[in-house]
């Protein structure tokens, strides 16, 4: 049944994002979403389908470029949602992430980066038929040149 056309749809939804550069080294930002088209009618099915996507998400981050290198933290909140793609279905979420991002330059042409990706250990799928996502740890060096 995939992909199918829909025919005519509605889809109506709003982002809206704030970004407040506190000085040129410290940044505020942050950012909802509402997706107000859920489903959708499946004429092959005779059922809804839902759009695989929450009605509600938002995130906010801060950038803080120092002496010492450059950190940002980042929160992501995700309502649940109902999920459909061939023989996977379910629900996903909801769920909050927390980031910590630290790049540290050691030359002009080198940074040493460490992130730390949903610091807080909240064990939850991003598809149905997926992963789970728990903490993460990534260490890297970039060279430009």
């Amino acid at each position: 049944l995939s992909p199918m056309n829909y025919g005519e749809v509605w889809m109506q939804g709003c982002d809206f994002g704030i970004t407040h550069f506190i000085s040129d080294k410290l940044i505020i930002d942050g950012n909802v979403s509402w997706y107000g088209t859920t489903e959708f009618f499946n004429e092959l099915t005779k059922r809804n389908d839902p759009i695989n996507a929450p009605e509600w998400k938002w995130n906010a981050s801060l950038k803080w470029n120092s002496s010492i290198g450059d950190v940002i933290f980042n929160f992501r909140h995700v309502d649940a949602f109902k999920w459909t793609d061939g023989i996977w279905d379910g629900v996903i979420g909801p769920y909050n992430v927390l980031d910590l991002y630290y790049t540290y330059h050691m030359t002009k042409n080198l940074d040493f980066n460490v992130s730390a990706l949903n610091i807080n250990n909240n064990i939850h799928k991003e598809l149905v038929g997926g992963a789970n996502m728990g903490r993460q740890i990534v260490m890297r060096f970039t060279s430009t040149f």
